[in-house]
């Protein structure tokens, strides 16, 4: 869960099993469709529960449950229904669907507005037969109009939606195709969504470059997780800095544990008696000096390890009286140079 290759395992994984247990139990079915877990067929009803069993002892983590259709279904975003032995597909809607969508009042752009009612329409029109279609609509301009907003653009791009799904009923496919080409070519920016400015940036050709946009409120701004701080020493993924107590040098390094194990490293380093060097150790036993263990200082602070490696050669290079190594900022390059002493 979580993982980008969770849905590609899944299908992997849903791939041999439908392949080896539909060989294997050799029964006819008049049709089978899959959506990654989620399967949809018709069988002789006496032969429902071997299927299930056949399914449910390919691996012992992997059990299904079924639901018998009879006159209607519901799969996914579709309710099934037969009459006169013919199928009808409407759209479905959960019982928790809410009906609660980008509201019209919201600060963001007015495409991604539109954009909220083309998918509405996408599923009412695309997933229903067309005795279904007023009815879709009409719920469609119910759940808008909730939602605050304006009649006029509600029907407005509807109307627009429709006829550009009419215009291209025929070669729609081949039109999604090209537009995945086209985005593959040009360029993205994204920028903050600022109300009459941020729509200036549509100015650009659309051939070279695309904008989209992005809120710059985000929740985590006003809600926090109420949890205990943590004491500096206890964070982990930082640069951090140790000043000696009686001069001005000092050692800048990084560790992606809790500071203070690595503190305490560096500390006890002097007690052991191992051939690894410490610069802070050769600088106690040379000048009978110790260090601020109980002031260390958080420089940075960076999950990724290569940015984390960046910053504490960059806060190396802006130390007065480093003791660090010279092999510790030779991933270094030499651009970062003149900003740095800059700074």
């Amino acid at each position: 869960m979580g993982s980008p290759l969770s849905l590609i395992i899944a299908d992997l994984v849903m791939s041999r099993l439908e392949s080896t247990s539909l060989a294997c139990c050799n029964i006819d079915t008049l049709f089978y469709f899959r959506y990654v877990d989620d399967i949809c067929t018709m069988v002789d009803s006496e032969k429902i529960d071997t299927l299930l069993l056949v399914f449910n002892t390919f691996h012992p983590c992997l059990q299904f449950t079924y639901e018998v259709g009879g006159e209607k279904l519901e799969f996914l975003y579709t309710t099934i229904t037969t009459i006169n032995n013919s199928f009808r597909f409407d759209w479905y809607r959960k019982p928790t669907f809410s009906g609660r969508f980008l509201n019209f009042l919201s600060n963001h752009p007015i495409s991604q507005k539109r954009g909220v009612i083309y998918s509405l329409v996408d599923r009412a029109l695309l997933l229903s037969d067309a005795t279904f279609h007023t009815k879709n609509l009409t719920l469609i301009i119910d759940i808008l109009l909730d939602n605050d907003y304006p009649l006029s653009f509600i029907f407005d791009t509807i109307n627009q939606r429709i006829k550009h799904l009419q215009r291209n009923r025929q070669t729609i496919n081949e039109r999604e195709d090209n537009k995945l080409e086209d985005k593959r070519s040009v360029s993205w920016l994204t920028v903050p969504y600022i109300p009459l400015h941020t729509e200036k940036f549509k100015r650009f050709n659309k051939n070279d470059i695309r904008v989209s946009f992005h809120s710059p409120n985000k929740m985590n701004k006003y809600i926090k997780v109420q949890k205990d701080v943590l004491s500096h020493t206890s964070k982990n993924n930082v640069v951090y800095r140790i000043q000696c107590n009686d001069c001005d040098a000092s050692y800048v390094g990084q560790t992606g544990r809790q500071l203070k194990t690595r503190i305490n490293e560096h500390r006890n380093h002097i007690r052991h008696n191992t051939s690894t060097r410490s610069v802070i150790t050769d600088h106690r036993l040379q000048f009978n000096h110790d260090f601020q263990w109980e002031d260390v200082r958080i420089l940075d602070e960076e999950p990724n390890y290569r940015k984390r490696i960046i910053s504490e050669m960059l806060n190396i290079n802006k130390q007065k009286h480093s003791l660090n190594l010279q092999t510790d900022t030779e991933g270094l390059h030499d651009s970062y140079i003149p900003i740095v002493n800059k700074v």
